[in-house]
């Protein structure tokens, strides 16, 4: 981790239940609304999605009390669910490995006990470090610690990993027509759309300002640019409201680009790694940026990709 604080603490946390209470795998998921995807924000396993994807599910069929089951896979899996301030759902997921023993109801108070912990620990760390408030999704350099752990173990399985980079066309506009309180409200909607388009195993981050960063665990850059055109595609559009008194720089600016203020587009980056070849996560997000400002240079609403370091290939 490059990160100390809450980040290490709350991983370190993870790290010794798994060891002291002999699991396979122990994760903090963040189920963000209940019409969108998890995201993982916290692990301690050997990498298992199944695991993480049943957990997740289990946490939206029981979000009132701790519970467990058996996934399709054969692995015991228990979840304790909590709703951290103001109004951000998620939990922890334990399982053991696949053929093990069931849970029973001790182990659910023992669930309920650590997640009542971490939840602590969440909520009243050091500076909630890791955090973004507005949004809820994780910071920009809790992101970059996450995505080289997903790196690590990507090189040994040989497989990929893609960044892509969100930056949204058009927030100053919003700012300046509608105040700041429409842009919050931009930004909290572009947290959940972009939590919805991802796997469990993904992670989501604000990267800052008008940023949001998105790590797609072992997807190589086509599929990435298949979601990349998917998500250039959609506008966010405000509610109806009356505008406030606009620069004409702002105005002009809109009109240059046949948008309205109340409409958002996004411009995207995408950087792939290869196995091999020694790039960590920030390397990664300085081509993906780049590729994201080719992306804007080129009008906006598009998305770019950097194949590799010093190459810039535009879609």
């Amino acid at each position: 981790m490059d990160d100390g604080g809450l980040p290490a603490m709350a991983a370190a946390a993870l790290a010794e239940l798994r060891k002291t209470a002999g699991l396979e795998g122990a994760a903090i998921l963040d189920l963000a609304r209940p019409d969108s995807a998890s995201v993982l924000l916290y692990d301690a396993s050997p990498g298992v999605p199944e695991a993480i994807g049943g957990a997740h599910q289990l946490l939206r069929r029981t979000p009132g009390a701790p519970s467990f089951a058996v996934g399709p896979d054969k692995r015991p899996i228990l979840v304790s669910p909590w709703v951290l301030h103001p109004d951000r759902r998620g939990g922890l997921a334990l399982w053991r490995a696949a053929g093990a023993a069931a849970w029973d109801e001790r182990d659910l108070r023992f669930a309920a006990s650590v997640a009542g912990l971490l939840r602590v620990i969440l909520e009243h760390g050091p500076g909630e470090a890791s955090i973004d408030r507005l949004t809820g999704l994780p910071n920009r350099g809790f992101f970059l610690g996450e995505v080289n752990r997903h790196i690590d173990r990507l090189e040994q399985d040989g497989s990929a990993g893609t960044m892509m980079l969100i930056d949204l066309d058009g927030l100053r506009r919003v700012n300046a027509w509608h105040g700041r309180a429409a842009g919050d409200e931009v930004l909290v909607r572009t947290a959940t759309l972009l939590r919805a388009m991802v796997r469990p195993v993904d992670m989501v981050a604000r990267a800052g300002g008008d940023e949001f960063v998105v790590w797609l665990d072992g997807m190589d850059h086509m599929t990435a640019a298949e979601r990349a055109a998917a998500l250039a595609e959609r506008r966010l559009e405000l509610p109806a409201r009356e505008p406030v008194p606009a620069a004409p720089d702002v105005v002009e600016a809109a009109e240059a680009f046949g948008r309205s203020p109340e409409e958002i587009a996004f411009s995207i980056g995408i950087a792939s790694r290869r196995v091999g070849d020694g790039e960590d996560a920030r390397a990664l997000l300085r081509r993906a940026h780049k590729a994201m400002w080719d992306a804007k240079a080129a009008g906006g609403g598009g998305w770019a990709v950097s194949r590799a370091a010093k190459r810039q290939d535009m879609r």
